[in-house]
């Protein structure tokens, strides 16, 4: 049976091949863990190097913590380089069921639950709780008609989780195309918007 110990966060290290890119996610689980309580243990080899759970190693550092809930596998270094990309890998396959999500949310929000700290950007949960028709697009084209010297405006579009990956690699495939490297983001997404519509772009 698997042994949880409390292990001083200095003890452990993290895997310097990691491939996985999570310094985006450390505030979030950080917000997390406040909220909840360190409750999934991080999984260690016998040497402390981390397995399973560099975001939360960041979280607890960048939080002040001393020590953490640990597991300590007898594990080659083959087969925790194979896990460690497993368990992240396993993760996203999954898909949500939306419309339950959605209703989930909504009942964890009257109860006065801290949604950003479920892990979602308000963005994320603006595009799940807020219906597109209560959307303000009198105000939007006021803003428009008062910003037409600088050329570009933001435009308001909403798209579900499914399809953000699709959508994050056009734009990137796009820029690429088109030499579009470092420029601005939301402008290299009009674009691609526009390719797809048939304008000119």
């Amino acid at each position: 049976m698997l042994q949880v110990q409390e292990m001083e966060v200095s003890r452990l290290r993290p895997w310097e091949d990691n491939p996985r890119l999570n310094d985006g996610a450390v505030d979030a689980v950080a917000r997390s863990i406040e909220s909840f309580g360190f409750n999934v243990p991080i999984l260690c080899d016998q040497s402390g190097v981390i397995i399973a759970g560099h975001t939360r190693w960041k979280a607890a550092q960048k939080m002040g913590l001393n020590t953490i809930p640990v597991i300590v596998l007898e594990i080659t270094e083959t087969q925790r380089r194979a896990f460690a990309i497993a368990d992240n890998k396993t993760t996203e396959i999954a898909d949500w069921d939306f419309p339950k999500l959605q209703e989930i949310l909504k009942e964890l929000g009257k109860e006065e639950v801290d949604l950003p700290s479920l892990g979602y950007s308000r963005a994320e949960l603006e595009a799940l709780l807020i219906p597109q028709e209560d959307f303000d697009w009198a105000a939007f084209d006021l803003k428009t008609d008062r910003a037409t010297e600088a050329r570009i405006v933001l435009f308001p579009v909403k798209i579900s989780f499914e399809m953000k990956q699709a959508l994050g690699e056009a734009v990137a495939q796009y820029a690429k195309e088109h030499g579009l490297r470092g420029k601005n983001v939301p402008i290299v997404a009009g674009k691609v918007f526009a390719h797809l519509l048939g304008f000119s772009s």
